[in-house]
Formats: structure tokens, C-alpha cells, sequence
């Protein structure tokens, strides 16, 4: 006896619709293979279309149709094998003569009978109104499917009349379908005739099509679910390939969360190239979603990973609880332990909320993740989230469905991640971007993957996904859901004021906080902070001291780098320029790194350019190679404001 529960839920949905409705709605991973059971005593198991698994169960559904068909427009009519009574065919012109011969005698009926190549003005019309024939006999049950159903209409079916006639004549079909009584006696039973429209989506078809219609079901055809997966492993892997290798099915089930039949089987095929035995699930799986390629989280020195925090540290300055924090999602990243607490084993490599400030060191340390990792800080994607502050904008990222502009072009998000899986994704300031757009998240921080606009799967399991955002930082004003502004000053109010919350741990409760209240009530949208979970990384005001350290080991240190770089030129800062920067911009905490970034560009750079301009105007340009040239003091030109600076210094 067959197992039924083992059968796709759509196969089974259909079943149970096919006694109540007359037309049923087919759409989603039609072009995938199915695994189904052949109908006979010995309970065997085939793959095969989605027409081959319909035509299989019909033979028994209801007791069985006299007469299956599926219709398209390229191979006409197509009937279920059967050998009885003429097969099938036969039965299709016994009905279709029966028509005739009640129709006394007309000839309509007669060319109605054959659809086999007739030479008629219109094939789809002539097809569509046989098939409505038959639905309408009383004395044979039987059941169409119509495949690629949304190509029917010659054009944009809401537009003229003669596009929507193939669909009115399938409403018409299913409001007419017949009710035909089968058997005799304690035996006899009423089956309903049927049809069947397949299709890539619902809303390929027009909508009146399907609302509010009591005779239409509408079915899903999902990618297989874990139990099915795990039924294809025992079927087709275990009995050939487990002698020869030693693949976790159960994990490989868990691995191949969102795959069709067919990648199941693309799977199987590369597990017997690669042959041997230890081949790890996620190995195996990893080849085939991504090719063959190293995965950089394999390849990785352990060693720089043991000291990430030390590593990180070179380049974020004063943010050692936001550097910890990061080394452990990195470490748990490498030993494949992301979502462990869920079972899961395709999330990404890991998930990180940074919120705090602005100029702090959180798109900083994105970069030092991608460097440390991946062993350049080009493998960090950066997204600008106030890009995509339209509704429609997730098509940017996406892709636009089909039938719109760039279709075909994909998204900026789907397309670098199938160019290069293995990175670091930073979706900057998330909190200007649509709500909606949100939302797309859900599947990638939960499953790991995203279905693109062209019905593509992408993976995301590889990358470490980074979002970082201001919220919690200012009061937020409970009718416009923005940051409120002080009547005083015109700028944004503080929730968390670095003059006043000197401490981090008070910083890190009042931020998260905010983040808390950001994603419950101004968004609207608890469950992407709970995809989120405890990786929110809070990071703290850069305090004067650690202002400092920025300024001598990362700010002059850049503009030192940069001026020998080009021009063989060596700068060098007294100590008394340091303090004299620190004086004009070191209490500008809540600017944090930035300010102080801004303020030497003016102060520093700004007079350097000018100063070498003039020598290499008056010496040469390869004057200044090989020489130093030290800056002993800078001030503002207050003559000009202060708006303005000057520097005193000597070349040698």
C-alpha cells in the first residue's frame, strides 16, 4: 500500500479539490521534476513532469477518469497512455461523435472532432471549444490540463475583446463542467469533469479570471519540502551511492533548504563525479551552489581568526566591546555553528546589527571584517540604503518581475552575490530605506537564500550580512515617526547625550532600547528584529582620549601615507599640532572620528596642498622627492573667519 503522505502537498491538494471544484489553478515550480508514486500494487516510486505525475494520479482519483488530456499550444492535444477501448483518443472521439450525432446530424461537431492538425482560421479557439465539448458530456468523466495557460492570450488580455476570448471560454468550460454519474448499485458514484490550468504564477492570468469565482481552486506548486527531500535521498541516493560515500542525508536535507527536485538531482550526479568516501554534506553542497571554487571561510588562517580582536583593533579605535562581540560571530562563523540553536545550517555566516552614533567606526569595521576574512576590504558590498527609500525600489536589489524595464539586467543585490557569495554585505543606515523593502530580509536572515526576480534562487549561506543604523541614538517624534527637533536649535534632540551618559553600559541600554522601540512602533516589523536577535552590536561615543589615538594613528597617519605616496614627500606633525587639533575639535564628541576627519582636511590638508603647490610650482615636480617637510604649528586664519587655517613649516 502506497504511503500518501509521502506525496507532494500539491499533488494531494489537488485530489481533495478535484471532488468539490471545476477548474483548479496550478502555478509556482511547474517546470521542476516530481517525485511520484506509480499507481500499481508494488507501490514503486518515479520522477517525471508535472503532466506525468497528474496523468499517473487521475487514473485514480475519484475512482478514475475515462478520459486525461493536457493541451498546449505547441503539441496540441496530448492524452494519457491507456490501451483500453481504443486508449484514450478513442474515448475522446467516441464523446466528441455522441456530440455530433446530437447535434442531428450538424457538421460542427464533426470538424470539433479531430485535433489533429486542422487546417482552421484559429487553432487555440477551435482547441478551447473542443475541450469545453467534452467537459460538457454527461457519460464519460474526464479532466484537461492546459499547460503554459498565461501564454494563451494573443496579447495584454485586459485590453481589447478578442484577447480575452481563450479565457472566457475556460470560465465558460468550468461553469458548465458536468457532473457524471459512474458505476452501479452500492458502487455508484458522481465524478466531476475537470480542468486544469498550469501556469508560472497566478497573477499571470487576469484576475477575474479566478476572484470571487466559486467553481476555481488555486494550488501552489512548492520546491519540496524536508520530508520529501528526505524520501528522494532513501529512494535514489542511499541504496547506490552510501556504500560509496558517507554523506549525512540528514544534513544534506537540511542543506538543501529551498531546492527543487531537479538540484536534488544535480546534487546526487555530482556526489558520484566527485566519488571517494568523507564527503561532507555541506562540501558537496556548496560545489554544486556555487561551482568549483575555495570557500575563503575553509581557506582561512586560523591564527588571524584567534586573534581577530587584536586584528579589528588596528583599524576601529576605542570600541573593544563592538570588536569582541564581532571576533565571536566570526569564530562561529568558521566552525559552520550560525543558527546551531535553530537547527539551521543554511543562515549566514553571520548576522550583525551595528547601531550607535555617527563617525564612531561602524562602516570601519564592516571593512576590517571583509579584510580580516576575505583578505581585502573590496570583498565588502556596500548598500546605501537611502537609495531605496521607494516602495518599488526593492526592484534595484532584486530585480523587476517580468514583462517590466530591466527585467532582464537582474538585481544589484541577487547579481553580486552570484558573481561572488563569499562577502561581506553592509546595508548602511538600513533605517532610510521603504519598510517594505525590509521585509525582503525575512527569507535571507532565516533560510539564507532569496528568490530574484527572474524566479532565480540566490544563497547567502557564505556571506556575513552587516546592517548599521542611528536608531536609539535621537528622540523620535510619535507623529511623523522622525527624529525630533528642538525648537532652540533646530537639530535633532539626543536621546543618548555623550556629555551626559559617560558611561557605555548606560549607552548600550539606551540604544538598544531605542532599537527596540525603532522596530516595534515606528517600523512596525518584531520579527526582523527577532531574525535579528542578539546580534545588535552597540557601539559607543568616541571620547576625547580615544579622539586622539584616531588623529595621530589613523587620521595624520592617512594623509602621511597619501602625500609620500605620490609625491616621495615626508611629513611629519609636532607634537604641538596634535594638541592645537584636539583643541579646536576634540570636544566634538558626538561628531565622533568624522568631525575630527573633517577638521584636519581643513586645518591640514587644505595648507599642505598649498604649501607644496608653491614648491613644486617654483622647484619642480620632483623636487620634493626624498626630502621631509615637518609641520610645527596650525591656526585658523581669523581674518577669514576662521574658516580658513595656516601652517607653519620647514622642508629639508
Amino acid at each position: 500500500m502506497i504511503s500518501q503522505d509521502l506525496r507532494p502537498r500539491w499533488l494531494r491538494e489537488v485530489e481533495r479539490y478535484a471532488a468539490t471544484k471545476t477548474q483548479i489553478f496550478l502555478s509556482g515550480n511547474i517546470k521542476d521534476t516530481v517525485l511520484y508514486p506509480i499507481c500499481e500494487p508494488t507501490g514503486q516510486w518515479t520522477l517525471g513532469t508535472l503532466r506525468d505525475a497528474l496523468f499517473s494520479s487521475f487514473r485514480h482519483i475519484n475512482g478514475g477518469y475515462d478520459l486525461i488530456a493536457a493541451y498546449n499550444l505547441i503539441d496540441g492535444l496530448i492524452f494519457a497512455d491507456c490501451a483500453e477501448n481504443g486508449g484514450m483518443s478513442g474515448i475522446f472521439d467516441e464523446i466528441l461523435k455522441g456530440r455530433s450525432d446530437r447535434e442531428s446530424g450538424s457538421e460542427r461537431g464533426r470538424v470539433a472532432g479531430t485535433l489533429r492538425p486542422v487546417q482552421i482560421e484559429d487553432p487555440l479557439d477551435h482547441a478551447l471549444q473542443t475541450i469545453r465539448t467534452c467537459l460538457l458530456n454527461p457519460t464519460r468523466p474526464c479532466v484537461f490540463i492546459v499547460e503554459h495557460a498565461s501564454q494563451l492570450a494573443r496579447g495584454p488580455s485586459n485590453l481589447q475583446l478578442q484577447e480575452r476570448v481563450p479565457f472566457l471560454r475556460l470560465l465558460r468550460a468550468a461553469s458548465e463542467s458536468r457532473i457524471v454519474p459512474v458505476g452501479e448499485g452500492s458502487s455508484r458514484r458522481a465524478v466531476q469533469n475537470l480542468l486544469l490550468l498550469v501556469c508560472d504564477k497566478l497573477t499571470d492570468l487576469p484576475a477575474w479570471l479566478y476572484l470571487n469565482n466559486p467553481f476555481v481552486a488555486s494550488v501552489e506548486v512548492e520546491n519540496p519540502k524536508p520530508h520529501e527531500r528526505r524520501h528522494y535521498f532513501d529512494l535514489f541516493v542511499a541504496p547506490r551511492e552510501a556504500t560509496e560515500t558517507s554523506v549525512d542525508l540528514g544534513e544534506l536535507v537540511d542543506l538543501t533548504e529551498g531546492m527543487s527536485t531537479r538540484d536534488l538531482g544535480g546534487i546526487r550526479a555530482l556526489a558520484r563525479r566527485m566519488g571517494g568516501s568523507g564527503i561532507a554534506a555541506k562540501t558537496l553542497v556548496d560545489r554544486y551552489k556555487y561551482g568549483v571554487r575555495e570557500s575563503q571561510w575553509d581557506s582561512l588562517d586560523w591564527g588571524r581568526l584567534e586573534n581577530a580582536e587584536r586584528e579589528l583593533s588596528k583599524r576601529v579605535i576605542g570600541q573593544e566591546a563592538a570588536v569582541a562581540a564581532v571576533s565571536d560571530v566570526l569564530r562561529r562563523g568558521a566552525l559552520h555553528l550560525s543558527g546551531a540553536q535553530h537547527s539551521s545550517r543554511t543562515k549566514p555566516r553571520g548576522v550583525l546589527f551595528f547601531a550607535g552614533p555617527t563617525g564612531v567606526g561602524k562602516t570601519e569595521l564592516a571593512k576590517a571584517i571583509a579584510e580580516l576574512v576575505f583578505s581585502t576590504e573590496d570583498a565588502c558590498v556596500r548598500f546605501d540604503m537611502s537609495e531605496y527609500g521607494q516602495s518599488h525600489s526593492d526592484q534595484r536589489l532584486l530585480g523587476a518581475p517580468p514583462g517590466y524595464v530591466g527585467y532582464e539586467e537582474g538585481g544589484q543585490l541577487t547579481n553580486r552575490m552570484k558573481s561572488n557569495p563569499f562577502c561581506v554585505l553592509l546595508f548602511d543606515e538600513i533605517e532610510k530605506a521603504h519598510p517594505t523593502i525590509l521585509d525582503k530580509f525575512l527569507h535571507i536572515l532565516e533560510d539564507g537564500r532569496m528568490t530574484d526576480g527572474r524566479g532565480e534562487t540566490v544563497h547567502f549561506s557564505e556571506s556575513v550580512i552587516i546592517f548599521t543604523s542611528n536608531a536609539g541614538i535621537y528622540q523620535v517624534d510619535p507623529e511623523t515617526c522622525r527624529p525630533a527637533v528642538s525648537f532652540e536649535t533646530g537639530k535633532p534632540i539626543l536621546n543618548v547625550d555623550p556629555a551626559k551618559h559617560t558611561s557605555y553600559s548606560v549607552v548600550r541600554q539606551k540604544v538598544l532600547e531605542g532599537v527596540e522601540s525603532y522596530f516595534k512602533h515606528t517600523l512596525g516589523r518584531p520579527e526582523l528584529l527577532n531574525r535579528i536577535g542578539q546580534n545588535i552590536v552597540v557601539f559607543d561615543f568616541v571620547r576625547r582620549d580615544t579622539l586622539r589615538k584616531i588623529l595621530e594613528q589613523k587620521v595624520l597617519k592617512s594623509v602621511r601615507d597619501q602625500v609620500y605616496e605620490r609625491w616621495r614627500l615626508h611629513l611629519e606633525f609636532s607634537d604641538q599640532v596634535v594638541d592645537e587639533l584636539m583643541e579646536m575639535g576634540g570636544n566634538d564628541v558626538a561628531s565622533g572620528g568624522r568631525g575630527i576627519g573633517n577638521l584636519t582636511e581643513l586645518a591640514i590638508v587644505n595648507p599642505v596642498s598649498r604649501a607644496l603647490f608653491t614648491v613644486l610650482r617654483e622647484q619642480g615636480r620632483h623636487s620634493v622627492s626624498g626630502r621631509t617637510m615637518r609641520i610645527e604649528h596650525v591656526k585658523p586664519v581669523l581674518e577669514l573667519g576662521g574658516s580658513r587655517y595656516e601652517i607653519q613649516w620647514t622642508l629639508t
